[in-house]
């Protein structure tokens, strides 16, 4: 939510009517639900087990919103990659122009090291210098998926550890 947020915010604040779809794996997940009511006109809530408001996935909410009240101008999707990449092909499939935000690892900030590198329409792009916001429907998400797991073995030894720096004790939630 954190960086959806300033987003809906200066959306509403611009005049557009904001529906914001917020989604977790369970009601401990969810968090600044009040201020996203707020930069929101509506705010809907599901979680992937129930625990709260109610059942289902992201895609689905949006599915019955756009078949109950209009295709959007604009879905913007901020989250984890198999999300984004679901909500680009639902929205593909309603013609509706989506933006998603990738947080891929960047170690320098320039491009040049080449970590954040990233697919879009065929053309190679870095996350660090062009992004983080990219057209969902020319990212190539089979990709940026593999990309992602290449350090997942010494993410999870840093959280085994407590070495996030979250202070969780290897209990991090983002």
């Amino acid at each position: 939510m954190a960086p959806v947020f300033p987003i809906a915010r200066d959306m509403k604040a611009a005049g557009n009517h904001v529906v914001g779809i917020m989604g977790a794996r369970n009601k401990e997940l969810i968090f600044w639900e009040e201020r996203m009511k707020d930069a929101c006109h509506e705010l809907l809530v599901t979680t992937d087990d129930g625990s709260y408001v109610r059942k289902g996935f992201v895609t689905d909410v949006l599915r019955e919103y756009i078949e109950s009240a209009g295709k959007p101008d604009l879905v913007m999707a901020i989250g984890p990659l198999p999300m984004m990449r679901a909500v680009a092909n639902l929205t593909k499939e309603y013609e509706i122009k989506t933006m998603v935000s990738l947080n891929s690892i960047m170690v320098d900030g320039t491009g040049m090291c080449g970590a954040c590198r990233v697919t879009v329409g065929g053309e190679t792009r870095f996350v660090c210098v062009d992004g983080p916001e990219f057209d969902g429907h020319l990212v190539d998400f089979e990709e940026q998926l593999m990309r992602s797991r290449k350090y997942k073995s010494e993410e999870q030894h840093a959280l085994n550890r407590g070495g996030c720096g979250c202070g969780g004790g290897g209990k991090c939630h983002g």
